[in-house]
């Protein structure tokens, strides 16, 4: 993360302001995918980095996870529009419902803070072979969930006032309803919206 001498003063996202740098609208399906698939990290990475710098003299760290950690972290669930592929027998889904759940701590002792997070799968409905399937992000989902998460911090460490949160998504047209019983997430009991800030 760099740091530089000229901080922003802190202040919460405007979802204007979280507006995407990438425009898919042109892909077709299997060049998207493949865009999708590299080097997705530099997105999460890169959007985290440029929003949670604005937390000097704090230092904020995304990390994934497999696992919740200890009840003293911060929980945001958030949802996107998200793309799946079947590893068995290649069939392709998107879903409304791509689950990600940031959990969040600051340490005032080392100014650290860190933002865990994991990203939900789905089931095949065509192979139904009970494995879960891992989510491929758009880029513009992915900076609207960082740009809520940063919000939801700064509303927990930094006094923002009922910031804003997008709940849009990327436009689609599911040819299915959500499928618990196909859902990660579900089945862990955490595909619920909460969108209380």
């Amino acid at each position: 993360m760099l740091i530089t001498q000229h901080q922003v003063p802190l202040s919460p996202v405007s979802p204007s302001l979280s507006v995407s740098p990438f425009d898919l609208s042109k892909c077709n399906d299997s060049d998207l995918g493949l865009f999708l698939s590299q080097r997705m990290e530099l997105v999460w990475h890169g959007e985290f980095d440029r929003l949670f710098s604005q937390y000097y003299p704090h230092m904020w760290y995304l990390v994934p996870t497999f696992y919740a950690p200890s009840d003293r972290w911060q929980v945001f669930k958030d949802s996107a529009k998200v793309r799946f592929s079947c590893g068995e027998c290649g069939h392709g889904w998107t879903s409304m419902k791509g689950r990600v759940i940031f959990w969040f701590h600051l340490n005032y002792a080392t100014n650290s803070g860190y933002v865990l997070f994991k990203l939900y799968g789905q089931q095949c409905q065509k192979c139904n072979n009970g494995k879960f399937e891992h989510a491929m992000w758009y880029p513009e989902e992915v900076v609207k969930v960082i740009g809520n998460v940063y919000n939801r911090v700064g509303q927990c460490y930094y006094g923002f006032v009922r910031p804003p949160l997008r709940i849009d998504r990327r436009q689609g047209k599911p040819r299915n309803q959500h499928n618990a019983e196909l859902c990660q997430a579900c089945k862990e009991g955490l595909c619920k919206e909460e969108w209380t800030l």
